[in-house]
């Protein structure tokens, strides 16, 4: 690992960790406390951007690479982006500073885990991500949150259970932890086979992939909307790097049987998503139910492994989906806390009401349809791409058909907030400063269709990696 990449992670970590201490003796102010994790957020990109440069150091356990560089900024300007929205809700919470201080240490974790190059250093780096958002979940201390918080703690559980399980009994049979000891013993012992199967169970909760789904809304809809922000977007887009990483490093293309597994469970999961969100009422649990769908897009990329394309078609939609979806549930904050809109009745003339704030929102579901020029749609462009080169038309075909089918409950959610009549007379939290909201949020929408026009950042990142697995 690049010394400054690690620099970045330790000021990110040390910063958060340090916040709740500095708020408890000197009282800081909300704004402060924000002011203080800019800093460390700003400090922490511009040493991701140039861990490209110094020394390395801790090779055996992490790796920084065009994938990291790329995904880690990202990740950060994302999580930075989300503090700024959390604080604007939360300023006159006691504990904003706490809840600010537990995300900047969970996107440490997150740095870790698409850094992660053995398997000791991925249980580690997940665990530090996901550690903190346990208390996140509980930010609001009622009965839904607590809930949630209890869901969402035991299935946490589950998984990191499956992955020490499936870890344990690789090291039993091979006597190592590197990603390459998965690959070279798959097949000559039906333990090791074993040990991938509870692996990638593992990694099946961290995404909400099909069966392993059925937490993630509960939880999403459940706790805080700024921390389901978090959960989905930013922690899952991490996870993504980290099974990427595993199945391209651990699992190189040996086994037709394993992609074809990999290929329904895509199937399975994007249309299961996609169904159960057009049943859903509340904006939340929509966009819970578009998160499962999207992790079964991005495992479409995955079943694709034997074709170099795979790799774009993975990065370029964790990129995108880091805004987008991050973006989205922050939006659905923002109009929670000023109007207490939770419903798609509560949507109704909300585009009228809030125009700026409406038209970003619309910009984020257009590119989780995957509408032209978003990142969303080159992102899909990229996945589906690799499944016809991979020889599976039919996967890419149920994706596309999925793809179009979501777009109604995305139109949907646009047509109450522009096409109808408002059901809400007064908004229940009015501050003069709401305009402020708006700027992480265009942030985002900037880059998305950014992303969406300029392809070399992350073609040349996929482009790197792909020739370091053998491509």
């Amino acid at each position: 690992m690049n010394i400054n990449f690690l620099a970045a992670v330790m000021i990110l970590a040390l910063t958060g960790a340090f916040l709740p201490v500095i708020n408890r003796v000197f009282r800081i102010s909300g704004i402060l406390g924000a002011i203080i994790s800019s800093i460390g957020y700003v400090v922490s990109l511009f040493l991701v951007i140039i861990s490209d440069q110094g020394r390395s150091i801790l090779n055996s356990f992490f790796v920084t690479d065009d994938v990291s560089r790329l995904i880690g900024g990202m990740v950060l300007v994302a999580s930075w982006m989300t503090m700024l929205v959390i604080y604007w809700i939360t300023e006159k919470d006691k504990f904003v500073n706490e809840l600010i201080g537990a995300l900047m240490i969970s996107t440490a974790g997150a740095l870790l885990l698409i850094s992660a190059e053995n398997f000791v250093s991925l249980i580690i780096a997940m665990e530090l991500m996901t550690m903190p958002t346990y208390l996140m979940v509980l930010f609001a201390f009622d009965d839904t949150s607590l809930e949630a918080g209890v869901k969402y703690f035991f299935n946490g559980a589950l998984a990191v259970g499956f992955m020490l399980f499936g870890i344990s009994l690789l090291y039993g049979m091979t006597g190592s932890f590197e990603f390459a000891a998965l690959a070279k013993n798959l097949f000559k012992d039906p333990l090791v086979a074993l040990a991938a199967v509870f692996i990638f169970a593992g990694f099946g909760f961290k995404l909400t992939a099909f069966p392993f789904h059925f937490w993630g809304p509960d939880v999403y809809d459940g706790t805080c909307p700024g921390v389901a922000a978090l959960l989905t977007g930013i922690s899952k887009s991490a996870a993504f790097i980290g099974l990427m990483r595993v199945i391209y490093e651990a699992i190189p293309v040996i086994s037709k049987e394993f992609t074809l597994i990999l290929a329904v469970i895509a199937a399975v999961t994007m249309t299961v998503g996609n169904l159960l969100a057009l049943a859903q009422k509340r904006v939340s649990r929509i966009l819970a139910f578009s998160s499962v769908a999207h992790a079964g897009y991005t495992l479409v990329a995955f079943a694709a492994l034997s074709v170099p394309v795979s790799v774009t078609g993975i990065l370029y939609h964790s990129v995108a989906y880091v805004f987008m979806k991050t973006a989205a549930f922050l939006c659905f904050a923002v109009f929670l806390f000023i109007w207490g809109a939770r419903t798609m009745d509560d949507y109704k003339g909300l585009g009228r009401r809030e125009p700026l704030l409406a038209a970003l929102f619309l910009i984020f579901l257009l590119s989780l349809a995957g509408v032209p020029p978003m990142a969303g749609f080159i992102s899909k462009v990229f996945v589906f791409t690799a499944a016809v080169d991979a020889g599976m038309t039919w996967l890419a075909l149920i994706g596309l058909l999925n793809s179009a089918f979501s777009v109604a409950y995305y139109i949907w959610i646009a047509k109450q907030m522009y096409l109808e009549e408002p059901t809400l007379d007064k908004p229940i939290n009015d501050s003069p400063k709401k305009n402020f909201v708006l700027i992480p949020l265009a942030v985002m929408a900037v880059l998305l269709i950014v992303l969406g026009i300029w392809l070399t950042p992350v073609l040349n990142a996929s482009a790197v990696y792909a020739a370091k697995v053998g491509f």
